[in-house]
């Protein structure tokens, strides 16, 4: 059952990590500022960040060397914002928030990649099994929603996209959405009928449809995404060193291995940090053409 937690009950566990600073507080010297978005700890209690930093602060260090600092920022433009005036060094970005951002700031660049486990990334609502159930997206207005509590981010924009042909929010399309504790339960409503819909990623089905055989029949895919990107460190040219980058990516790279950072990314959902694969252009391209940023980002 591990696997089907939310991202919300996984971070609870984080709080054992330390303490978060901010990105305009001045930086000690020799320390990287690290800015990760507020959206990556959806659902989880603004308080209880205060005691999340400092295994993930001596983390960085025994993997690079470096003084890493984790900053909380509001979002993608906000990080954007403090990477331009130097107060954050590297960024963690929701890889389409990164594609966004880089209309905006063309000297970002990417160092490495948060990778999760596979088919995490691809985002699909899932209705009842049936002939005689919907057949499409737009058979869901007005119906009751699953939306699990810690969804991830590019399942939200999927949803939304699905959504919002008429300038409509989910919550507008559909009659009521409800929130439930963990993806388990929002695809087990599905399956007994409880709720018309629900949001998920490939690997969340696949779990639960191994777990849960008899009801995992009774699902199927109404609509799915192209695998989005994973999440990017992303560092603005000049601002640090080419070793200083050399290090941290090499290190991390490693961090999987050891405990600490073995224990860190499973509480994140996450496998391993990865390089840059050759598509990773090609990757954002298709996630500019299929989710083009919104009027307000897109200047």
């Amino acid at each position: 059952m591990r696997r089907l937690r939310s991202s919300a009950s996984l971070l609870v566990a984080l709080v054992a990590v330390g303490a978060l600073s901010y990105a305009g507080e001045p930086r000690p010297d020799g320390t990287v500022k690290i800015g990760m978005l507020k959206s990556m700890f959806r659902d989880v209690p603004a308080n209880m960040f205060g005691v999340m930093s400092k295994p993930f602060h001596a983390l960085v260090e025994s993997q690079t060397g470096l003084k890493g600092e984790l900053c909380l920022i509001d979002g993608a433009d906000t990080l954007r914002k403090e990477m331009a005036e130097g107060k954050v060094q590297l960024g963690v970005f929701h890889g389409f928030e990164y594609a966004w951002m880089r209309l905006r700031q063309p000297d970002l660049r990417p160092l490495m990649l948060a990778v999760g486990q596979p088919g995490c990334m691809r985002a699909m609502l899932v209705v009842p099994a049936g002939e005689s159930g919907t057949q499409s997206v737009a058979d869901l207005r007005g119906k009751t929603l699953a939306l699990p509590r810690g969804t991830r981010e590019t399942a939200r924009l999927f949803l939304e996209r699905q959504t919002g042909q008429d300038g409509q929010t989910p919550e507008q399309f559909f009659g009521k959405v409800v929130t439930p504790a963990e993806p388990a339960v929002a695809l087990n409503d599905v399956a007994k009928g409880k709720v018309e819909a629900a949001v998920t990623d490939a690997a969340t089905l696949s779990c639960f449809k191994e777990m849960y055989p008899g009801q995992g029949r009774r699902l199927k895919v109404l609509a799915e995404s192209d695998p989005f990107p994973p999440a990017v460190i992303a560092y603005r040219e000049g601002t640090l060193s080419a070793d200083a980058l050399r290090k941290f990516r090499d290190g991390m790279a490693n961090a999987h291995a050891t405990t600490p950072g073995n224990n860190l990314m499973m509480m994140l959902k996450m496998s391993r940090f990865e390089p840059i694969p050759a598509d990773y252009e090609a990757l954002l391209a298709g996630v500019m053409k299929n989710y083009p940023p919104p009027a307000t980002q897109a200047d």
